[in-house]
């Protein structure tokens, strides 16, 4: 394997020759077989005597001419836009800085690039999925992105996610990376035009009439059969170097973290959850770090399974890292188990017994509340010398001045810091809404009715983090939503209807629109059809969080 990027630099240029080279014959082939089918046609189909049925040698350098042409354009296309087209296919989206797993994946990306010497210029990107999978793609100018889906942020501990990172970043800095990126944007373009004909062939033929009707579906199944040959040419290269380079890539991985083991545990912990990322082209398959597609040869071994297979058994990966780690197998596997149930254990549990301190206070001669701390902050009118009446306490007569309020004082010397408005006034209650952070990413709350305003594309990332626990009245509450929502399905009652409320993000320029969050899952929610933001009632998001968690479909 390539260490120096001298020997790296030569393996790109061979790799780059040689694509070029099964796309140079691709065209010759497919433009040579093309034109001597048309003159064939010419010459026989339509009766014409005076025509030759097949091309002569000059006519056969020009379509090689025309062959080398296309390719050459074809691959500089390809070249230039790699990166993007493969980035659109996936999804892939730039990290949100105020996203805490977000950050701390931008972390991690930074510190294994120092390690490697920052020779590529590697930024952080996140596929909205369930799954657990991560990926790597380079282009020619030493730029390249490491990738890891939303699942895999929420699911692995630091330790586990650098491994899965130094793994990616591994691929990037011998040069694999950006051998596949290339030939997974020569190849996808064939692999999307493949469909398309496939369509064509399966639903439209039954439309053709008349005489050229023949002739046209002939001409769609050699396309056909031209398109498939060159996705098999791409396959053989394909799998040629697929398993041997994901080995390569856990070993150099070891090598930039010293940890044989947190890679071990990542691995099975992808293994035992779902990896597959919907529907993608399997020519892109072999970009992750775990195939999405779930193939069976992949985890045997043997000739063909070598030939066939985009990654080597995981058993085996696992089995060699566990023993530079020297530790047996099932220990990881334990490992990996109780951690997950540790994380169960420790998950912050909302408390039902404390009660929070409510305050009426003065404002312009005229007694207001109650409100609680959090709440008198939001509305900021609250000075040292403002006279306030605790209704906690057991004198319920008491006035002071609110520099006198223990509970109140640290808001004085600053050590409780201001709470941040996000700028949107609530739907409810017409009050500002605070940005603050709920499983580590960002959404706007409001401190009066407890609503909560939060991005469609949040939501997701939300429901796959699991910091928060559930109190016995939100599960009661959940599993009578549950059966309020199935009575309306079974009444066939109208589940999509105007909101009573106005977005507080198109402000007030729409209405929201009132529905269940799913067919499975009948809670119901407010959301704007034009910028995509929910509005969730006090308790509404917790709610949903633990159907989801505790899989409680509903079922008619």
């Amino acid at each position: 394997m390539a260490l120096t990027y001298v020997e790296i630099e030569q393996q790109k240029n061979t790799r780059i020759l040689l694509f070029f080279a099964v796309v140079l014959l691709f065209y010759f082939l497919t433009a040579l077989v093309l034109a001597n089918v048309i003159k064939l046609f010419i010459a026989t189909y339509l009766n014409i005597k005076a025509t030759k049925p097949f091309l002569s040698g000059t006519a056969t350098l020009k379509v090689f001419a025309f062959a080398l042409v296309a390719a050459s354009v074809h691959i500089h296309i390809s070249l230039v836009n790699a990166i993007n087209f493969i980035r659109k296919n996936l999804k892939a989206q730039i990290i949100d800085p105020n996203d805490r797993y977000h950050k701390r994946f931008q972390t991690i990306v930074d510190e294994v690039n120092v390690a490697t010497g920052n020779k590529y210029k590697i930024n952080a990107m996140v596929i909205p999925s369930v799954a657990l999978n991560a990926f790597a793609i380079s282009s020619l100018d030493h730029t390249a992105i490491v990738g890891v889906t939303e699942g895999l942020l929420s699911k692995l501990n630091r330790q586990q996610l650098q491994a899965v990172v130094a793994h990616e970043v591994a691929h990037v800095a011998s040069g694999d990376s950006l051998q596949t990126t290339i030939g997974c944007s020569l190849f996808g373009i064939y692999a999307a035009m493949l469909n398309g004909v496939k369509n064509a062939l399966s639903g439209g033929h039954s439309r053709y009439y008349g005489r050229g009707s023949v002739g046209l579906y002939l001409f769609l199944i050699l396309i056909y059969v031209a398109l498939s040959v060159m996705q098999s040419f791409y396959g053989i290269i394909r799998f040629a170097i697929s398993r041997e380079r994901e080995l390569r890539a856990d070993a150099i991985a070891v090598r930039l973290t010293r940890d044989p083991l947190s890679l071990s545990e990542a691995l099975f912990a992808i293994s035992q959850s779902r990896r597959g990322l919907g529907s993608i082209e399997p020519v892109l398959e072999s970009l992750f770090i775990m195939n999405p597609l779930s193939e069976d040869i992949d985890e045997e071994e043997g000739f063909w399974a070598n030939l066939y297979s985009t990654h080597p058994p995981i058993k085996k990966r696992i089995r060699l890292l566990a023993a530079m780690a020297h530790i047996e197998v099932k220990g990881i596997q334990e490992t990996v188990l109780a951690q997950q149930k540790l994380k169960d254990k420790t998950r912050e549990m909302p408390s039902e017994t404390k009660k929070p301190q409510w305050f009426f206070y003065n404002q312009k001669q005229k007694w207001q509340g109650p409100f609680t701390i959090a709440q008198i902050m939001a509305l900021g009118w609250l000075k040292p010398d403002t006279w306030i009446s605790p209704i906690n306490n057991q004198d319920k007569d008491q006035i002071i001045q609110a520099r006198n309020e223990p509970l109140l004082q640290p808001i004085f010397d600053h050590k409780i810091k201001p709470l941040k408005n996000s700028g949107f006034n609530c739907p409810k209650c017409n009050q500002g809404l605070v940005d603050e952070e709920y499983e580590g990413t960002r959404l706007y709350r409001c401190l009066f009715c407890e609503g909560i305003l939060v991005e469609r594309h949040k939501v997701s990332r939300i429901l796959l983090r699991k910091e928060k626990g559930f109190s016995e009245r939100i599960k009661k509450m959940a599993a009578l939503t549950q059966k309020n929502g199935l009575e309306k399905k079974r009444r066939k009652a109208r589940i999509a209807a105007d909101s009573i409320y106005l977005c507080p993000k198109c402000r007030g320029h729409s209405r929201m629109l009132r529905s269940f969050y799913s067919p499975a899952y009948l809670l119901e929610v407010d959301e704007c059809s034009f910028c995509g933001i929910v509005w969730f009632d006090a308790d509404e998001l917790e709610i949903l969080q633990y159907l989801i968690e505790n899989k409680q479909v509903a079922k008619i």
